[in-house]
């Protein structure tokens, strides 16, 4: 495979902190199916599964809070040390919420439901805007594969060890596991490299970066297509949660259930990134690679349009799999052509700002709109205009970087 010839013709510093990363990332991953399924499970006994929309709205409001100090902190300190308080401070939470539960205290199952969805987003896009950097193009696109595969069997075993902890000890010995992988990570990505391909990193805001009308407009198209994702992605959400809130009633069962929902979703995401896009992405072109998903979504809603859980479940669990694996990895080329400190500033936009604040936008929607009629137009018509979007996004692209325009215009 590409990637030993790659890593074959690499110093030994160069493989210590690819591995480094690698390892960091497989318990970033494995984390988080514990972690997500222990505080669904106790958000839904204190408040239910409609409560979850108006939840979200919190999280993007948190979220903006801490993107907003990670980007003051990044400015300062090496990405890996931004990651690091991020990792420490997603503890305190997790173990302050599970304290306060224990004690009987509802509210505080609102804490680990709404960090949840703020930690994931920083420790895995901090890591991957890091790799972004580190490696050269061609590199990252023979890597990307197999760093999605290890983070895929961390999920595997992670849903597997849910499974496993909340049919045997219950839901909070679950998140209490869950805890120490959080910090894992953190203290592991403290061990690579603050070098860039040769050079220290800049200690300048990331955000401040996006100046230029053009990159700040090729940027605009990706955050566009990030948000259509989190519409549809949400929307299968609020239906899976619907579905399985009335289905599953025991507390322990749902956690169960959970675990084994993840443990295939990332199941379906080791096969998508470590059999398929290790072949497909040096070949196929980026354009075709990215109509091809929204497309595919397509085919799979009119598939699985069905209400029962199970037909919700599998289209859930195709969304969420290609989503981590078919997106994340065509996303992630394209910031390939980008600066240095514009690919941070361009990730902490796209997928930090727009990924939660686009998550709000469809919150608001469903609190208001919750019938199945209404659900599918909207999830139709979100398909159709994030192919359009595609369309545009590599015109653009073309202009800019296929033409050696880029080096003229913006260097």
């Amino acid at each position: 495979m590409k990637i030993f010839e790659l890593l074959s013709r690499r110093d030994a510093a160069y493989k210590k902190n690819l591995l480094f990363f690698l390892i960091a990332y497989f318990f970033v991953l494995l984390n988080y199916p514990l972690i997500r399924a222990s505080s669904t499970t106790l958000f839904f006994e204190a408040y239910g599964a409609k409560s979850s929309p108006s939840a979200w709205l919190w999280a993007v409001l948190f979220l903006s809070i801490t993107i907003f100090i990670c980007n003051k902190l990044q400015s300062i300190f090496s990405v890996q040390k931004v990651f690091f308080v991020v990792s420490l401070a997603s503890v305190f939470f997790f173990i302050l919420s599970s304290l306060g539960f224990y004690q009987n205290l509802k509210s505080f199952a609102y804490i680990p439901f709404v960090w949840k969805e703020i930690y994931i987003v920083l420790q895995v896009h901090l890591m991957l805007a890091y790799a972004n950097n580190f490696f050269t193009k061609e590199e990252f696109k023979f890597i990307l594969g197999p760093v999605g595969a290890v983070g895929s069997v961390g999920g595997i075993l992670g849903g597997l060890l849910t499974s496993y902890l909340s049919r045997e000890a219950g839901t909070m010995a679950v998140m209490i596991v869950g805890i120490v992988f959080v910090m894992m990570p953190g203290i592991l990505f403290l061990f690579t490299s603050a070098k860039i391909q040769g050079k220290v990193e800049k200690k300048s805001s990331p955000l401040s970066s996006l100046n230029n009308p053009e990159i700040r407009k090729y940027v605009f198209y990706i955050a566009a297509m990030v948000a259509l994702t989190q519409f549809i992605i949400n929307i299968a959400d609020f239906k899976f949660n619907m579905a399985f809130e009335m289905d599953v009633l025991d507390s322990s069962k749902r956690t169960s259930y959970l675990g084994d929902v993840y443990t295939i979703t990332n199941l379906l995401t080791f096969c998508f990134q470590f059999i398929l896009l290790p072949f497909v992405l040096p070949k196929v072109s980026e354009k075709n690679y990215h109509l091809f998903i929204p497309v595919s979504y397509l085919v799979c809603f009119m598939v699985f349009a069905g209400q029962g859980l199970l037909s919700v479940a599998a289209f859930y669990v195709y969304l969420k799999a290609s989503d981590y694996s078919l997106f994340s990895a065509g996303k992630e080329i394209l910031y390939q052509p980008l600066g240095e400190n514009q690919k941070y500033g361009a990730k902490y936009l796209t997928d930090m700002l727009v990924y939660r604040f686009s998550k709000a936008m469809i919150a608001v929607v469903l609190i208001y709109l919750q019938t199945s009629r209404m659900l599918n137009i909207l999830m139709g018509l979100f398909l159709f205009l994030w192919v359009g979007l595609v369309l545009k996004l590599f015109k653009l692209h073309k202009k800019l970087f296929e033409r050696g325009n880029y080096e003229k215009s913006f260097t």
